[in-house]
């Protein structure tokens, strides 16, 4: 009787089948790696999918689509806004809106200034700059005159269109007295008026346009209609304003009105 054939028989058969399990088990392993690496490529497929439509609905959300107002007629919708020029057609308004210089300037008048009817006007922002111009009960303007030329050139050897000014606190700049002339003008029919500043302070600029086209003058200020622009004394605004010859726009409107009367 061999023992050992007969002990070595059935080891041999486990080990087999031990190895068989083994395998398997490899196998199987490899198979379920396999499997969810395949899965995890169809997931990142889908998160991408995923992620695709996302973007997509993201960028139709931004597209113009038309508002639905939150009202009985649920059917109405806003027009498209692509144009709003015509906006305040049918915005039902009879009175006029403020110009630029009525909300931020303060209008102050100097009447009669070297000549009869020789009224200017100095407006002040409310950061202090000036701009200088004519009042609109200067003979010129209601007269409607016609301007030959508006001359900066207020001597041999003053040029004030050649006034040059550099940082903040205008360096270069012509200085002014309240006496000081701006420019001259000359109409057609022969008369001149000289526009003086009535102000101490810098001249920062003067209005060059009007030297190529002299009728602008007749303009509002804030569409091109003023002489020039004036960097007052702080330390002498004040006496400016508080000065008898000086006119608030409510004195002024009473002046012109008791003037009309007297024509009357």
């Amino acid at each position: 009787m061999n023992l050992e054939s007969e002990v070595d028989e059935p080891k041999t058969k486990r080990l087999k089948s031990e190895n068989d399990y083994g395998k398997k088990s490899c196998k199987k392993e490899e198979d379920n790696m396999q499997e969810n690496a395949v899965n995890d490529i169809v997931d990142g497929r889908e998160i991408s999918l995923q992620e695709q439509e996302e973007h997509d609905e993201l960028i139709d959300s931004n597209k113009e689509i038309p508002a639905i107002v939150d009202s009985d007629d649920e059917s109405f919708t806003f027009p498209p806004d692509e144009d709003v020029s015509d906006m305040l057609d049918e915005v039902q308004y009879s009175g006029s809106f403020p110009t630029v210089t009525d909300r931020y300037f303060t209008p102050y008048y100097k009447m009669d200034a070297q000549s009869l009817g020789n009224d200017t006007c100095i407006w002040i922002h409310s950061n202090r700059i000036c701009m200088l111009s004519l009042a609109p009960s200067h003979i010129i303007l209601q007269d409607n005159k016609d301007i030959q030329k508006v001359d900066f050139k207020v001597s041999n050897k003053l040029d004030r269109s050649l006034n040059k000014v550099s940082g903040k606190s205008k360096h270069g700049a012509q200085p002014l007295q309240t006496n000081s002339n701006i420019c001259t003008i000359l109409c057609k029919d022969g008369q001149t008026y000289v526009i003086k500043c009535y102000i101490v302070g810098k001249l920062v600029e003067v209005n060059e346009a009007l030297s190529k086209n002299p009728q602008l003058l007749k303009k509002l200020p804030h569409k091109g209609g003023y002489l020039a622009i004036i960097l007052p004394n702080i330390k002498f605004l004040e006496n400016f304003k508080q000065s008898v010859s000086t006119l608030t726009h409510d004195k002024y409107i009473e002046h012109i009105k008791e003037k009309e009367n007297k024509q009357q």
